[in-house]
């Protein structure tokens, strides 16, 4: 939805605010088709023209409308207040962000481009694949036929677009590319099944232990990616 209405596109109900709140969409679809017998058991008057806002504020869709009881035979106009009260709710927010963009990218130049376009250019593309990453990824003391870069890549070829995510932010930072790898032995020289991948965010950096297998391979750059949180809390997860 955010991106689309940087990009001046409409955004739709039905195909963009179930990725919002799709139990609200769902709800409401409920809503509209249900008999009179259904909705007034379902609800009992305690429907009010109300809606709950992203931000969880209530906002009265009528003046007064927290008082104001839904009736069945106007189930109807309520949905549609309730829809473009949630699809706008972020209009001031959208307005100044499309402002900040249109200081960086002219308007011209936005234009020509598509919502997904703008999306991929800003924050990179989620789908990660092994010929991506291997594009990307440079090795230092360490040779490509090396079995320790043949493990890695099996290992990755295993993994699902998630885990690759979870592998490229455990390593650069980021969880979509392009990100550039910097591949090196392990600092300590381990060639054992307990030693775990090592990782420098800062120089995209991963320390590749010399594992016996591409599934102990696997198995340890999971566990590497899906444990390491400090880059998400900035400090050891274990001080608290």
């Amino acid at each position: 939805m955010v991106w689309k209405q940087l990009t001046g596109e409409a955004v739709s109900w039905s195909k963009d605010f179930p990725a919002v709140d799709s139990v609200l969409v769902n709800l409401l679809e409920a809503m509209e088709n249900m008999d009179k017998e259904t909705f007034e058991f379902r609800f009992e008057e305690e429907l009010v023209y109300t809606t709950q806002l992203t931000d969880g504020q209530m906002m009265d869709l009528i003046p007064g409308g927290s008082n104001v009881p839904v009736r069945y035979e106007d189930r109807s106009e309520f949905i549609r207040l309730v829809q473009k009260a949630r699809l706008e709710e972020s209009k001031q927010q959208i307005a100044a962000m499309q402002a900040g963009l249109l200081r960086v990218v002219p308007q011209a130049v936005l234009d020509l481009l598509t919502w997904q376009e703008v999306e991929k250019k800003v924050c990179g593309d989620p789908e990660i694949t092994v010929e991506a990453l291997k594009r990307l990824t440079r090795y230092e003391d360490l040779e490509q036929s090396d079995v320790r870069v043949q493990y890695l890549w099996e290992a990755l070829t295993n993994f699902t677009n998630e885990d690759r995510s979870r592998f490229l932010r455990f390593v650069t930072g980021r969880s979509r590319l392009p990100a550039p790898i910097y591949v090196f032995p392990d600092k300590q020289g381990s060639d054992t099944t307990d030693a775990l991948p090592q990782s420098s965010t800062c120089s995209s950096t991963l320390y590749l232990p010399n594992y016996p297998s591409a599934k102990v391979c696997e198995e340890k750059l999971r566990y590497a990616a899906y444990n390491c949180v400090a880059i998400d809390t900035d400090m050891s997860p274990w001080e608290e």
